[in-house]
């Protein structure tokens, strides 16, 4: 059991006979299941065996540099009637706010963003504490809600949600990925 202000989260981990978390997987999975057909991301840690499987299950996944960048990819893959998927970490979501707020909100552009919390629960460089504080701040400031991912067992509501959201209303659906799922 870990407590966090104000409630209390209970984190089952999951492994596969590797040992290794298998959330991620689902994650991808059930992403892809939903009609993810590509995805852009700008390389993370936690991001990393996500991006795996999309790619072990034939999702093409554009490796970019900067953040604002998967945002333009996206927003054109998503007005061209595809459905893209981005990954970023949320120091990364700060560095898009231009890109999000001028093109992917006023043109309806909705996908699902996964995103990898950094400046939260255990994180130990003082960098990432002003955007990891402000993430979901920064969202409710554009009117996008956000999905918070602290507990493996609900990726399958939560990115089923999110994909509701981002095709149903056609809006930006963020995946928040808590510290939660990585703390043993």
């Amino acid at each position: 059991m870990l407590e966090s202000s104000p409630r209390t989260v209970s984190v089952a981990r999951r492994t596969d006979a590797e040992g290794e978390t298998v959330w991620q997987h689902e994650l991808a999975d059930g992403l892809i299941d939903a009609g993810i057909e590509v995805a852009a991301w700008v390389p993370d840690k936690r991001l990393a065996p996500i991006g795996t499987r999309l790619a072990e299950r034939g999702i093409p996944l554009r490796t970019l540099t900067r953040e604002e960048e998967c945002f333009g990819y996206a927003a054109g893959y998503r007005a061209a009637g595809g459905m893209p998927l981005v990954m970023v970490q949320c120091s990364g979501l700060g560095n898009s706010l231009n890109a999000i707020g001028s093109l992917v909100i006023p043109y309806g552009l909705g996908f699902p963003v996964v995103v990898s919390m950094r400046g939260t629960l255990g994180e130990r460089n003082p960098s990432q504490m002003p955007l990891g504080r402000t993430t979901v701040a920064m969202l409710d400031a554009l009117g996008v809600q956000s999905f918070s991912l602290s507990d493996p067992g609900a990726v399958s509501a939560i990115v089923k949600g999110a994909i509701g959201v981002a095709e149903g209303a056609r809006v930006l659906a963020p995946i928040l990925l808590e510290a939660e799922l990585e703390l043993p």
